[in-house]
């Protein structure tokens, strides 16, 4: 009886079985974007500044939100640093609280003077980043980090860059570098000693822009603590390959409608995880089974029987997504299903009772432009 309630209840506003439907991507609203990134920008006397002020001003909407204090709490600090042989916080993440104080500052550096000095070290310009960073922990701490260099020189008076990178990296920031003019040399070394994976860009490519938008939707697309982007292979530790979908697993064993309860009151957007084509399912099985993981054999998704057609469960108030055919065979039979390997290595969608207890998955929309997590 609960379970043809609970069936009820979801299907109040259940679409027609007739679109087929796809794990979602990443938000890309670049007026949404909800970040804190730090621009460090060489400002020696050799350093080529060609487009590099026009690049970071390009990056940004005039309708995105600058600073703190917004009702919508999807907003961006920005801070900047310049350095040669040393660094000048030229702007905390408390100086600039609207996009007009952001196309201020960012006229005026363009128009500043370049150092007399020629030396540039960039271990001196990480350490800045370093403090600016760890000066704002405690608070903000659900925004994602970002450090976004600009130079044309790899030269280190002090610290070993690699390790200062290291540091940055193991907070949760992601580091990106754009090389405005150097050599080969240069680029290997930002590439392989400072950039996050896929990160490392080159002002010659001619797309520099387009690709640190593209880099910064990517940041700012990613799960809870303790829940897992989908991607695939799941071993893939390509940022840009993540879709906007994130998984739970949780270490015991439920009823059906337990799970499906379960996942229901995990967030606002959470439900019993779907299987909209065999590459989800695969990943689905590969994650249910990864390390930290008892092997398990069958698992609750959330497959929904209703007026004879089958769909995937939802969240609260949310409809339920249609079954397509590219998903895989439906059930022969209505009522509660599992997924489940067999000893030949098939898998099928298996009619069981609804009291038996499986591991189950569940499933949730990932924070980004379009979905602010707070946690």
């Amino acid at each position: 009886m609960l379970w043809t309630v609970l069936l009820l209840v979801l299907a109040t506003t259940t679409p027609t079985q007739s679109q087929i439907v796809t794990d979602r991507s990443c938000g890309n609203d670049l007026s949404r974007l909800w970040l804190d990134i730090v621009f460090v920008v060489d400002n020696s006397k050799n350093m080529n500044m060609y487009k590099v002020f026009d690049t970071i001003s390009s990056l940004f909407s005039p309708y995105v939100q600058i600073g703190t204090g917004y009702d919508d709490p999807r907003s961006t600090r920005v801070g900047f640093i310049t350095y040669n042989w040393n660094a000048t916080d030229v702007a905390d993440f408390y100086k600039l609280q609207s996009y007009s104080d952001l196309s201020n500052q960012i006229q005026q550096l363009s128009t500043t003077p370049l150092s007399r000095r020629d030396e540039t070290y960039i271990d001196t310009g990480l350490a800045a980043a370093i403090r600016m960073v760890n000066a704002t922990q405690g608070l903000r701490d659900n925004y994602k980090k970002v450090v976004v260099f600009f130079t044309s020189q790899y030269n280190y008076y002090n610290t070993y860059p690699e390790d200062q990178a290291k540091l940055l990296k193991s907070w949760g920031a992601t580091l990106i570098t754009v090389n405005t003019g150097g050599d080969d040399n240069t680029q290997e070394n930002l590439h392989d000693k400072i950039a996050s994976k896929g990160m490392a860009f080159m002002m010659s490519d001619g797309n520099t822009t387009q690709g640190l938008q593209r880099a910064l939707l990517a940041t700012n697309c990613f799960c809870r603590p303790d829940w897992y982007q989908y991607h695939y292979p799941l071993k893939s530790t390509d940022i840009f390959s993540n879709y906007g979908v994130c998984v739970y697993r949780p270490a015991v064993a439920m009823n059906r409608i337990s799970a499906q309860n379960y996942c229901h009151t995990l967030t606002d957007t959470s439900y019993l995880v779907s299987e909209l084509d065999q590459q989800k399912r695969s990943f689905n099985w590969e994650y249910l089974n990864s390390k930290g993981s008892d092997p398990t054999h069958a698992f609750y998704n959330g497959l929904t029987s209703f007026n004879g057609s089958w769909w995937w469960d939802q969240p609260n108030g949310m409809p339920m997504w249609p079954l397509s055919p590219y998903s895989g065979a439906a059930p022969q039979r209505a009522g509660c299903v599992a997924d489940m390997k067999y000893s030949d290595g098939t898998y099928s969608w298996t009619p069981i009772s609804c009291t038996n207890l499986f591991r189950f998955l569940c499933e949730s929309v990932a924070c980004d432009t379009d979905n602010y997590c707070e946690f």
